[in-house]
């Protein structure tokens, strides 16, 4: 008899057993669930951080576009500090200046944050919106200079820009030593016509300001001249816009710019057909405010209407001298005396998600709200 008689029997299959198999598939999807949940967590994060970048980043272009409006408040080609008269500074008519705290309510159509399958809710901002409206001369984005003169039009050599941008009613200025004016009765290719009747615009007298000549004087080729828009309201407002192509009934609040001339006997304006730019979308939220002591006291705050600012804005007296925001002897009064605005923009992402709500399951926007303070170049120059 030999060892290998002795040796232990094995078996024929060898491998793992339908224990040792369970075993392993359960160990295997704890450890796949807990990788799932670290990323979800992790693309969640990933998800708010882009949603607060892309909120920030729209609040900077509205920020930006506000700034060079704001810092230009006040400027008039033509009227210098003896003060103009035809503006109107009557309680609700269009005065040259107004801040209107919450007018009109703003309604936006979007999904639902509650159930965002479901179907879509129409609902305010909340709080509502401030406008900011003023007027002032509007420099057109044209570099040119004079070809030929006679009494009655100018002859100009483009550099940039286009005439066609020139309508009747626009100023012409002439850089040269006499800084002649007319005003635009007609535009032919490069030929402006004078208008005989530019001695008042839109029912506003320049008094004491460069009068507007009915007759050309000549003027060398190649002097520079300059040509703006006169007494033109701008107004800055949120408005609900269709934004998705595919579905037009959804809308996102934009910060709207709006241009229109100032009216004749000082008429509120009706917005609706007025010239329209969207500066920029997603922007839910518009405050602005103003100061006389460098931000230590501001006027909007509990104010419900503009009238209220203006109640508060009389009773300041900043360097010794009364504010008169409704004087008809001096209706540009914000030229006359320095304040601080302060502008806060508050804008939203793109889409309300469940991973940026504070409350389980409950859908939210991720908002940013930045502000800008900005003092006017031309306001308190005579001071």
């Amino acid at each position: 008899m030999t060892l290998r008689f002795f040796r232990r029997f094995r078996p024929l299959q060898e491998g793992f057993s339908l224990i040792e198999m369970l075993v392993a598939v359960m160990f295997i999807g704890i450890l796949t669930a807990g990788m799932l949940r670290v990323y979800s967590a992790n693309l969640a994060g990933f998800q708010r951080v882009n949603d607060m970048i892309a909120s920030q980043r729209r609040g900077r272009w509205a920020l930006a576009s506000l700034q060079d409006d704001a810092a230009s408040i006040g400027y008039f080609a033509l009227v210098p500090f003896n003060q103009p008269t035809g503006y109107s500074v009557s309680a609700g008519t269009q005065e040259p200046f107004m801040i209107l705290p919450s007018p009109t309510p703003v309604l936006i159509t979007g999904p639902d944050p509650a159930n965002l399958a479901g179907p879509l809710v129409t609902a305010p901002l909340a709080p509502s919106p401030d406008e900011l409206q003023f007027v002032g001369d509007l420099p057109l984005p044209i570099q040119a200079t004079v070809s030929g003169t006679t009494p009655a039009s100018l002859t100009v050599n483009t550099l940039t820009g286009s005439l066609t941008e020139v309508q009747p009613g626009d100023v012409v200025a002439i850089l040269d030593a006499a800084f002649e004016q007319i005003q635009v009765g007609s535009v032919s290719g490069n030929i402006i016509g004078v208008s005989a009747t530019g001695a008042a615009l839109a029912g506003v007298t320049q008094a004491g300001g460069y009068a507007l000549s009915a007759a050309l004087a000549y003027h060398e080729p190649g002097t520079p001249i300059a040509i703006f828009r006169p007494n033109v309201v701008t107004r800055y407002s949120i408005q609900a816009r269709p934004w998705d192509p595919s579905n037009p009934a959804i809308t996102v609040p934009c910060l709207v710019r709006q241009q229109a001339p100032y009216p004749p006997g000082g008429t509120l304006i009706s917005w609706a057909g007025a010239t329209t730019e969207v500066i920029a979308e997603n922007i839910d939220g518009f405050v602005v405010d103003l100061s006389f002591d460098g931000g230590a006291t501001w006027l909007r705050q509990g104010s419900a209407n503009w009238d209220a600012i203006v109640t508060k804005i009389s009773a300041q007296t900043p360097g010794g001298k009364s504010v008169t925001p409704r004087d008809a002897n001096n209706p540009l009064w914000f030229r006359t005396f320095p304040f601080l605005m302060r502008m806060d923009i508050t804008s939203r992402s793109a889409a309300p998600r469940s991973e940026s709500a504070s409350a389980l399951g409950q859908a939210a926007y991720v908002r940013r709200t930045q502000s800008l303070m900005v003092a006017p170049r031309n306001f308190g120059l005579p001071l």
